[in-house]
């Protein structure tokens, strides 16, 4: 979950909010706000807007974050500060499984999908520079997106829940490399693939005596540490 504050270019806030993804906080995604946090965004200029993004745990983190910050800040409304929101904060609404169900059958609806997907066709969605760096930065602040060379290993956590996704996705691997008709498929994409000229033409570049003997020594390299033997170089 995030939180996020909207100030001007002088640093005064103008509109708290929250979200639980990263596009939310563009000022550029205006759906839902109040006139008054519409109003000032498009006097500043979307591009204008300093954006200050905070991590929460979960919803009810995030909720009484919110609310801190509205109450630190103050509203327009009330004239106790300098905010546009209209509440005091923490009304986040998840979707319910109901409506996540009803969505997913909309979107299966093949002629809502191509009405969906030919709306956006040639609508920009770029994110202003300042809004970019912002996810940037809380990128890199988050423990949970640091890279696998830097967790694997190393942090318990990580590796227990790689372990117990692998696990988990085995039986649906193993039926799904057991189903006649996958199996069919592959077998023709791997034909198709043998056969193609790029690929000959490729396996041609490579086959050669020089190619060879550089396979045959990093696999004599390989086995020999594995058995714990020095190669000495010739």
């Amino acid at each position: 979950m995030y939180v996020y504050i909207w100030k001007d270019t002088e640093g005064i806030p103008f509109y708290v909010g929250m979200s639980q993804n990263l596009r939310r906080p563009s000022p550029k995604s205006l759906g839902h706000r109040n006139k008054a946090c519409a109003a000032r965004v498009q006097e500043l200029g979307p591009d204008n807007v300093v954006i200050e993004l905070h991590m929460a745990a979960d919803v009810t983190a995030a909720k009484l974050l919110e609310q801190s910050f509205i109450a630190k800040y103050g509203r327009v409304v009330d004239g106790s500060g300098t905010l546009t929101n209209i509440s005091l904060g923490g009304e986040f609404h998840a979707t319910t499984p109901d409506t996540k169900k009803r969505l997913k059958e909309l979107w299966n609806d093949s002629a809502h999908r191509e009405k969906v997907i030919t709306a956006q066709v040639g609508k920009k969605r770029a994110l202003a520079e300042s809004t970019k760096n912002v996810l940037r930065q809380s990128l890199v602040n988050n423990p949970e997106m640091k890279g696998w060379s830097e967790r694997n290993g190393k942090d318990p956590d990580f590796d227990a829940k790689r372990i117990a996704g692998i696990r988990a996705a085995q039986p649906k691997r193993a039926e799904k490399m057991q189903d006649p008709v996958a199996l069919a498929q592959r077998k023709e994409r791997l034909k198709a693939t043998l056969n193609s000229p790029e690929y000959k033409a490729k396996r041609a570049a490579f086959d050669t005596p020089e190619y060879r003997a550089k396979i045959s020594a990093a696999k004599k390299e390989y086995w020999a540490k594995r058995k714990g033997i020095t190669t000495q170089p010739a």
